[in-house]
C-alpha cells in the first residue's frame, strides 16, 4: 500500500540491547520417509519506511560525500496508533583519519510531522516521503542528507554448490526442497524453496570436520519484539560454535548481535540487511588440532563473511558456546541450526569439506 507519509522523530538516548535467551531442547528425531507439504511464506507486516537509504550528504561548507540510513521499525508504542521508528543517518568516510557524522533519531509516523534530532549540538529537521529521506541542519556544522530506499543483495546470495560439494538443503526457486539431510523433519518445507525453523533445533544426519559452509537465511520482520527475541537463531558448527542470527539492523556490532560468535567475538562491522532481506552466510571452519595422543594442540577457528563482508577472520574458539548441544574438542560433528522461537527461514546450504592439508579457511 503506497502512503505519503512524514517522520516525527525525537532524539533519545541509545540503550545498546543485548540479552541472553534460553533456547529450545536439542531434537534428535529420526529421518522421515517423506518431507512435509509445503506451505505459504507466513505474512508479515507491510512497511515501505523500514530499511536501507542511500544517497548524498552536502555540508553547510564543502563538497559531498557518500552517505547511507537506517531506517529500524519498532512496532506500535503504548497508547499510539502509529507506528514508531529509529533512524540512523550517517556519511560514509572517504579516507583515513576522515570522521564519520552521524545522526540518530527516533518518532512516530504522523502526517505533517518532521524529524528531529542532534549530532554534536546541531539541531536536524527532515522528512520522509516516498521512499526519500531528508535530513539537514542550519550552520557550519550542518547540511544536508539526500537519501533513496534501496534493496540490497549479497554477492553470494543464490551461489550454486561446486562439484563435490554436500547439498544439506536443496534451492531452486519456486520449488519446494526436502529434509532428507536432516534429523528434526518437524521444520516446516515453504514453497518458495525455503525450510521454516519449527519444533527444535535441527542437526545434519552426517558429521563434519573443516568445511567451506554457505547459508542463507531471512530473519523475520518483527516490530513489535525486541533483543534476543527479534528474529533470533544460529549456525553451530559441530554442534558446538555459534555464529549468531538475529535482527540486528542498525545496532552496533557484537557478540551477541547478528555476526557474532556467540560470547567470543563480535563481528568487525555490522554487514545486516534489514528484515525481510535474504541473508549469507559463508563460513570457513577449522576444527582443533590434535597429537599423537589426542591432546588439543591447536583450537578450532572461523572465518565469517556476511553478505559478502569479512566479519571474522581465524577467529580461535576454544570452547562450545552457550545453548550448544554438545561440548569437548572433536574431529567431527552435526551442523546444527538453532530454534529459538523465532519464524527464521533457511535455504541453499551446502559444504565443502576440506582435506586435512586444505587449512587455510579463505
Amino acid at each position: 500500500m503506497k502512503r505519503r507519509v512524514k517522520l516525527a522523530v525525537v532524539m533519545t538516548a541509545m540503550t545498546l540491547l543485548a540479552g541472553l535467551g534460553w533456547q529450545r531442547a536439542l531434537c534428535g528425531a529420526e529421518p522421515a520417509a517423506q518431507a512435509p507439504t509445503a506451505i505459504k511464506p507466513l505474512q508479515e507486516p507491510a512497511d515501505s519506511i523500514m530499511g536501507q537509504y542511500e544517497g548524498k550528504f552536502t555540508p553547510t561548507e564543502g563538497s559531498p560525500v557518500k552517505a547511507e540510513a537506517q531506517v529500524i521499525g519498532l512496532g506500535i508504542p503504548k497508547g499510539k496508533t502509529a507506528p514508531s521508528y529509529r533512524a540512523v543517518v550517517s556519511t560514509i568516510a572517504a579516507g583515513a583519519g576522515q570522521a564519520a557524522l552521524k545522526v540518530e533519531l527516533r518518532g512516530e509516523l504522523a502526517e505533517g510531522a518532521s524529524i528531529t534530532g542532534k549530532a554534536k549540538k546541531t539541531e536536524w529537521t527532515g522528512k520522509l516521503e516516498k521512499g526519500i529521506l531528508v535530513v539537514e541542519a542550519k550552520g557550519n556544522e550542518g547540511g544536508k542528507f539526500e537519501l533513496k530506499r534501496v534493496e540490497r543483495h549479497s554477492p553470494t546470495e543464490g551461489q550454486k554448490s561446486p562439484a563435490g560439494a554436500v547439498v544439506l538443503l536443496p534451492y531452486e526457486p519456486g520449488k519446494p526442497t526436502n529434509l532428507n539431510q536432516w534429523r528434526n523433519k518437524n521444520w516446516q518445507i515453504v514453497d518458495d524453496g525455503s525450510a521454516l525453523v519449527k519444533g527444535g533445533n535441527n542437526l545434519t544426519v552426517k558429521e563434519f570436520g573443516d568445511m567451506k559452509l554457505h547459508v542463507e537465511f531471512r530473519i523475520p520482520y518483527l516490530p513489535e519484539a525486541s533483543d534476543q527475541g527479534r528474529g533470533n537463531s544460529g549456525v553451530y558448527s559441530q554442534n558446538r560454535y555459534e555464529v549468531q542470527i538475529l535482527d540486528s539492523f542498525g545496532l552496533p556490532p557484537k557478540d551477541n548481535e547478528c555476526g557474532g560468535i556467540y560470547e567470543v567475538a563480535p563481528p568487525k562491522g555490522n554487514a545486516c540487511f534489514p528484515p525481510g532481506a535474504w541473508q549469507t552466510y559463508d563460513i570457513a571452519f577449522r576444527t582443533h588440532r590434535f597429537d599423537a595422543d589426542g591432546k588439543v594442540i591447536a583450537p578450532a577457528t572461523l572465518t565469517v563473511y556476511h553478505n559478502g563482508v569479512l566479519i571474522h577472520d581465524k577467529q580461535p574458539v576454544m570452547n562450545a558456546t552457550r545453548a550448544a548441544g554438545a561440548s569437548g574438542a572433536v574431529k567431527a560433528g552435526p551442523l546444527m541450526l538453532q530454534d529459538h522461537g523465532n519464524p527464521v527461514r533457511y535455504r541453499n546450504i551446502w559444504l565443502v569439506e576440506l582435506k586435512d592439508e586444505e587449512r587455510k579457511p579463505e
